[in-house]
């Protein structure tokens, strides 16, 4: 099902990049843009006039430049255009997601991301409308072993989101994660909301959630307390930012009471990809390894 669903994307342009056909209507001069060419350097800069089959931009360092069309592999454009000395740096790859928990940071249309962790779970997520995104994942083990033992119960999850911008650096989201745990022997469906505040290199995000679960084909209980999720970012260079995500679950500890889950680690970045590597803690982890243990994860933009 996954598959049937992220396969269109590759027939669609990314957002924000214009093919050569449709560049005679691009006329937004507030636009900053990134001008690819066909053998493979690129110019950055605010986008001026196009005329003549001609795209004319303002850079940092060269002033005023035209570029024929015929040189032009792609225009992309970008919210914020940050040069640091001297250096452009590219856009972070994945705002809209910290390792697991999501931020109201939105995918554009046609836009999308493949994400594997630990080897184990592999998870697609495709940009819909500016506003409206889906994904979702399969853990490989758990399946692959229901499928020998001549059963399909796979290990999954799906989450829709939605999300908006409601000033300069506030945005808002809600969405719902449905997944299903080693058959039908867990099940869950959450409902959340979000606020972030920051831009994309340098953002907070608060989450709270109300959880509905079946346990072995029991009943639908819904959790009396919600789920609370805490995280941020900070981009410390060109390709490394750190990242930090934290959830405090109702109900999961001993005697009812609420449980955390801490994890903050590195996330190391090129334009269309990122690798996070960090360490999650709780109590009982820190009674054994006191710094958390590891987690890898790794992630390709298309």
């Amino acid at each position: 099902m996954l598959i049937l669903l992220v396969l269109p994307v590759f027939s669609l342009n990314v957002s924000g990049q214009k093919k050569i056909d449709s560049l005679k209507a691009f006329q937004d001069t507030s636009a900053n843009v990134v001008v690819k060419f066909r053998e493979g350097s690129q110019y950055v800069g605010r986008f001026r006039e196009n005329k003549n089959d001609t795209l004319t931009i303002i850079t940092a360092d060269l002033g005023q430049i035209c570029i024929p069309y015929n040189k032009i592999k792609s225009v992309q454009t970008i919210e914020r255009l940050v040069i640091k000395k001297g250096k452009y740096w590219f856009p972070t790859p994945l705002p809209g997601r910290y390792y697991f928990a999501p931020s109201a940071f939105m995918l554009a249309p046609g836009e999308g991301y493949y994400q594997n962790t630990m080897i184990a779970l592999n998870s697609f997520n495709v940009g819909v409308a500016k506003w409206f995104s889906i994904g979702g994942g399969v853990e490989f083990f758990t399946t692959i072993g229901s499928i020998t033992a001549r059963e399909f119960l796979p290990t999954f999850y799906l989450t829709p989101k939605i999300g908006f911008k409601v000033a300069k650096n506030l945005r808002i989201g809600a969405g719902m994660i449905y997944a299903q745990v080693l058959g039908s022997q867990f099940r869950i469906a959450t409902g959340y909301g979000l606020i972030t505040y920051g831009n994309a290199d340098y953002n907070i995000t608060a989450g709270l959630g109300l959880a509905y679960s079946q346990v072995n084909h029991g009943e639908w209980v819904w959790q009396k307390n919600p789920m609370i999720t805490l995280c941020g970012t900070a981009r410390l260079s060109r390709r490394l930012a750190f990242v930090t995500e934290n959830w405090i679950l109702p109900g999961a500890g001993s005697s009812g009471s609420a449980y955390a889950i801490f994890s903050y680690g590195l996330r190391i970045m090129g334009e269309s990809m990122s690798v996070d590597l960090a360490l999650i803690n709780t109590k009982d982890i820190a009674t054994v390894m006191i710094i958390g243990v590891p987690f890898v994860s790794f992630t390709v933009k298309f």
